[in-house]
């Protein structure tokens, strides 16, 4: 892997980059991030917030403070997730592993907060399988 990360937004207005390598990669199966992010969970690249910083579109980096742990970073264009802050953390950022520019060689290391995992993604490797969509 690369010592520099780079990512966007789904609508390329806000491009970051990222120096050196992540921490820890994590599922997180909260609630709270299924409801952010819109989806039965949410991968993260912790990162140090020192090695974090946006290329581009600065002026579209909104955020909304989900509550008094932490604070969501989004683009304001297009709605794409970029990354969290969480105040128990305060040196890290979590960055959105879709917002990546490329598919990187990392895994996850674990999966936190599995009270609240969807019971179907167990056997999720098991599922039909297609490299595309599916054809009409």
């Amino acid at each position: 892997m690369t010592d520099t990360i780079t990512g966007a937004c789904h609508c390329g207005c806000i491009e970051y980059a990222v120096t050196g390598k992540p921490r820890l990669v994590v599922n997180c199966h909260c609630d709270s991030c299924k409801k952010r992010n819109g989806s039965a969970f949410s991968t993260y690249l912790a990162i140090p917030e020192n090695g974090f910083s946006v290329i581009n579109g600065h002026d579209q980096l909104k955020e909304y403070e989900v509550s008094d742990e932490g604070t969501k970073y989004f683009c304001a264009q297009c709605g794409s997730p970029i990354y969290n802050k969480n105040n128990n953390y305060p040196d890290l950022i979590m960055l959105f592993y879709g917002s990546l520019s490329n598919n990187l060689d990392i895994k996850p290391a674990f999966n936190v907060y599995c009270e609240n995992k969807c019971n179907w993604l167990d056997g999720i490797g098991q599922l039909k399988s297609f490299e595309r969509g599916i054809e009409r």
